[in-house]
């Protein structure tokens, strides 16, 4: 109020001021005042009604920005007990399912194997031997199975390690080939040391070994025992052996 009195006083106090400027008359002028004071009145009275919400209102916490709200009630009768054991999970189909289809398998591969006939090794004729080699033997796993193999190639195998220096993919790449001439797969990249070191002359070098169906992911996993070239005669023997021939 005396804000507006005191601009009344100075800007608006002489006839010769304000309201020849802003061509006003007093009595408009006493309509513009009474306008204001009532403008005035309501953000006051608007402001004391917060403040009085605020200090009042028991949802509204003054330590937070925003008011608290309390968690949603959950009616008695949708309300687990606490003593109430969590239901064991089903399950899924599919898991039984596939379970049921390997079993299968692998049953149907055993009986295969029980008729297996015994593995031609007259691939043993065309190999070279090095008298000079150690009879020595070590074990290797195959890689990329899953490219070249299905679980009809489960069971014995016998063959050749060869080496192919015009791989595109790896001039060291050794492939494991069976006897019949089918591609198996290759030594993994993380055993090529080990199997250089083993076979220093880089001949090709035959092989007895399985492949099996590994339940537990469903993938083919294959080993191979590695016999040095040494002679004919260790070299069938280690064959029928694992063979049990």
């Amino acid at each position: 109020m005396l804000v507006i009195s005191k601009i009344e006083n100075e800007f608006l106090g002489s006839k010769q001021g304000c309201f020849q400027s802003f061509f006003l008359s007093s009595s408009e002028w006493y309509y513009l005042r009474s306008i204001l004071y009532a403008i005035l009145a309501f953000f006051v009275l608007a402001a004391l009604f917060l403040m009085f919400r605020d200090d009042h209102d028991p949802s509204y916490n003054k330590d937070e920005k925003s008011p608290r709200k309390d968690p949603p009630r959950i009616s008695s009768q949708y309300r687990q007990p606490e003593s109430a054991a969590p239901k064991a999970e089903k399950a899924p189909a599919s898991s039984s399912l596939k379970e049921q289809i390997l079993g299968e398998i692998t049953q149907s591969l055993q009986e295969d194997r029980d008729d297996e006939d015994e593995p031609d090794l007259s691939f043993l004729d065309n190999i070279t031997y090095f008298s000079d080699l150690e009879e020595e033997t070590d074990t290797f796993d195959i890689a990329g199975l899953r490219y070249h193999c299905t679980v009809h190639d489960c069971g014995h195998i016998v063959g050749i390690v060869r080496p192919e220096p015009d791989n595109i993919h790896d001039s060291r790449a050794q492939a494991v080939i069976r006897s019949d001439g089918k591609l198996l797969g290759y030594i993994p990249r993380t055993q090529q040391d080990w199997y250089e070191d083993f076979n220093r002359t880089n001949e090709e070098c035959p092989f007895v070994g399985t492949i099996e169906l590994d339940r537990s992911s469903a993938r083919l996993i294959g080993e191979i025992k590695v016999i040095l070239p040494s002679n004919e005669e260790f070299v069938r023997e280690e064959i029928e052996k694992e063979l049990d021939l």
